[in-house]
């Protein structure tokens, strides 16, 4: 029976390429492009008055949003957004996630189908990386366990190869790496980045005034305060 060891250069070079494959995949673009300013819109609800209320309240703050162009060099800021965020989170909640307890209607509607190709494609992207990571690791173990030593009849040990596990890791390997490569091109740029960060988070006026905004945020907050009061109330 062989004693096969692993021939460390290979596989440390291996692990930083494996490294760098998944950071690529899931870590390119991952800047926010969005910025709460400073400030808060009053609405109509008021301040969250109890901690029951701030657990669930929304705070209206202008909200700052960068597109970025298509070739990733160049972007248009606009300042005049508003985002909605929890008491005391500088991260805004995304719209669509808001849309049963406002009520729903084609404002949400607008905004989720302006994230949902982005989304797509971010999830295969994933999907991808993944599944190049997992080819690799198992690549990288069959190729190194392909190398080894045996005794010969003299009792002297020699190098052995399998060439069956070689040949197999390296194909894994390398669909490891097509997998990533794949997902890379997949993944959303910065441009179209950009713009769906903005659709999931900012209302931009005309389309969306920010009176209109204030009203829908100043209902939901009465809504959470009144669900505060019932709680409380013996």
């Amino acid at each position: 029976m062989g004693d096969y060891s692993e021939p460390a250069w290979y596989q440390s070079g291996l692990m930083r390429g494996v490294c760098a494959l998944i950071l690529l995949t899931f870590g390119s673009g991952c800047a926010t492009t969005v910025h709460r300013l400073d400030g808060e819109f009053p609405t109509p609800a008021g301040v969250a008055r109890t901690s029951c209320e701030k657990q669930d309240w929304l705070v209206a703050s202008p909200t700052r949003a960068d597109f970025v162009d298509k070739r990733g060099i160049k972007s248009a800021t606009r300042d005049d957004g508003v985002a909605l965020y929890r008491v005391g989170a500088s991260k805004p909640v995304s719209i669509p996630s808001l849309s049963d307890d406002m009520g729903g209607g084609p404002m949400f509607v607008r905004h989720a189908d302006a994230v949902r190709s982005h989304d797509t494609k971010q999830l295969v992207a994933g999907g991808l990386g993944v599944a190049g990571a997992i080819a690799i690791a198992v690549g990288t173990i069959l190729f190194v366990s392909a190398f080894g030593t045996e005794r010969n009849a003299a009792g002297n040990e020699e190098q052995k190869i399998n060439a069956g596990r070689l040949a197999a890791g390296g194909i894994t390997i390398g669909a490891g790496f097509g997998l990533g490569i794949a997902g890379i091109t997949v993944n959303p740029g910065q441009a179209e980045r950009s713009r769906a960060e903005a659709a999931r988070y900012v209302y931009f006026p005309p389309a969306e005034p920010k009176a209109d905004v204030l009203e829908m945020t100043g209902r939901y907050n009465q809504a959470v305060r009144d669900r505060c009061e019932r709680r409380a109330a013996p």
